[in-house]
This record gives structure tokens, C-alpha cells and sequence, in this order.
């Protein structure tokens, strides 16, 4: 039952999305009994017939509505574990997506965390700072997997698709309360220090440590992943690469904990 809600909820938001609540009414009624269970669609045609239906639907403040119906009971207390099983879990959900971000974004927070301690981040922003790490590439679940798995190099129109991947981190993690501070670090992951990067093209200065850290270990842990264009690269050949980035885009400092990091490890 609770799938054939949703499954007539997502039809009606979409008609509604996109051609006005009359012809959203009209395709329910048009799928009764074949898309859609025919005693929620007769219940979906009185409910609509309530403006406040409408008028809710097209409020600015919708998010607050929602959060508004849901019982006192049913609130969970937010805590550093609770946020690190929800961080956790949607990591898992990104890297899903593709074959080729298998393991990614927990392979990404295992090594900020190892290099943020190694730099002196307390313990607790360690923490943090993994969560931001498993989140940084939330935005990819709004990038079609016939970009994200193309075998071949990605066309103009493409790969500005693809760049928009870390303005959707930003939108995603701000609009959650509890992951908004995380939003502009994890966002941030592909700016440059020569100022040449994306989403906001910012400055040196205005990159911070945090996503410094994530920033060279998202691309450590890229180099040496298969993609659907290459093979994995050997560690050796992809810090060498790196290497030849320092300064421009990415951190001396982190690139030197980095391959220590790395070579401790092996």
C-alpha cells in the first residue's frame, strides 16, 4: 500500500510540476485501475477538490509544511552517531550509482580522516570532516549515469553536466539543518588553488583546510580507481600527478601527508 502511494503521489507531482493541477487530476483519474490502485485514486479526486491541497503544494515554505505533519513521536534525537549512520548510509547510496564509484566516497573519508589527524584537525572535527568527505559527491545523484559511465572522453555539453555535480552537493546538504555546515566544504571539493576551479571558482584563501584535505584525497582515490575511460593507476604514477598539481590545485602541505600517509600504509 505504501508503494502505490508514492507511485500515485510522484505521477501527480509531476503532472502538477509541469502541467497544472487539471490535467494532474485528469491523469489519475486516467490510470485508475491500470498505473494506479482505483480506491487512491478516487481518494486523490476528493482530496483535490480541497484548495488548501494546492495552495500548500505551491507554498514557498513547503519543506516547513511537511516537516510540520509529521507526529512529536516520531522525532529522532540527532546525535554525532545518529549523523554518522546518515552520512554513512547516503555515501553508500551515491557510490551505488555507478560500478565505477564503487567504495569511493568511504575510501575518500578513510583517508581525510588519516591525513586530517596527521595535520593536526582535533579529533572531533576528524569526525566532521569524515561525514563531509562521505558527502562530497551527493550532487552525482542528479548526473545521468550515461554521463558518469561513458567509456569515452565527455563532450562540451557533458562535462558542464557533470561539473554541476558539486553545486547539487551544495543545494542537497544545505537544505538539511543538521548538514548544512557541511554543505560549502564538501561542495567545494573541485576548486583550485590558481582559482581556475568549479562550482564558484574561488581563490586560495577562501579554500579551507577541511576541503583542502578532501579535495587531494578525492583525487588520489580517482587516479587510482578504475573509470570507464582507463585502468587504475598504480599509486606511485598517481602521486606523481598530483605532484605536478601542487600549488595550482591542490596543497603542498596535504600532498606531503598524503604520500607519507600512503606510503604507511602499503
Amino acid at each position: 500500500m505504501f508503494s502505490r502511494i508514492a507511485l500515485l503521489a510522484q505521477v501527480a507531482d509531476v503532472f502538477h510540476t509541469h502541467a497544472g493541477r487539471d490535467a494532474t487530476i485528469e491523469e489519475v483519474r486516467r490510470r485508475s485501475g491500470t498505473w494506479l490502485d482505483p480506491t487512491l485514486a478516487d481518494l486523490f479526486a476528493r482530496l483535490a477538490e480541497n484548495e488548501d491541497l494546492w495552495r500548500g503544494l505551491e507554498s514557498k515554505f513547503l519543506d516547513a509544511r511537511l516537516v510540520a505533519l509529521a507526529p512529536a513521536e516520531a522525532s529522532e534525537p540527532v546525535d554525532d552517531d545518529y549523523l554518522d549512520s546518515i552520512a554513512a548510509a547516503f555515501g553508500q547510496v551515491v557510490d551505488a550509482k555507478s560500478p565505477f564509484t564503487a567504495g569511493h566516497s568511504t575510501r575518500v573519508a578513510e583517508f581525510a580522516m588519516g591525513i586530517g589527524g596527521k595535520m593536526g584537525v582535533p579529533q572531533a572535527r576528524t569526525r566532521w570532516l569524515r561525514r563531509a568527505a562521505l558527502l562530497h559527491d551527493i550532487g552525482k545523484l542528479g548526473v545521468s549515469n550515461k554521463i558518469l559511465d561513458k567509456p569515452g572522453k565527455l563532450d562540451e555539453t557533458e562535462w558542464e553536466v557533470m561539473r554541476t555535480h558539486a553545486s547539487h552537493t551544495q543545494e542537497i546538504l544545505g537544505r538539511v539543518g543538521v548538514l548544512a555546515d557541511l554543505a560549502p566544504v564538501a561542495a567545494a571539493h573541485h576548486e583550485r588553488l590558481d582559482g581556475s576551479g568549479y562550482p564558484l571558482g574561488l581563490q586560495k584563501h577562501q579554500i579551507g583546510r577541511e576541503t583542502r584535505i578532501i579535495t587531494i584525497c578525492d583525487f588520489y582515490d580517482a587516479l587510482t580507481a578504475d573509470r570507464p575511460y582507463r585502468s587504475a593507476m598504480p599509486s606511485k604514477e598517481a602521486l606523481s600527478i598530483i605532484e605536478g598539481e601542487v600549488g595550482r590545485g591542490v596543497d603542498g602541505d596535504c600532498f606531503e601527508v598524503l604520500r607519507t600517509h600512503v606510503a604507511s600504509s602499503q
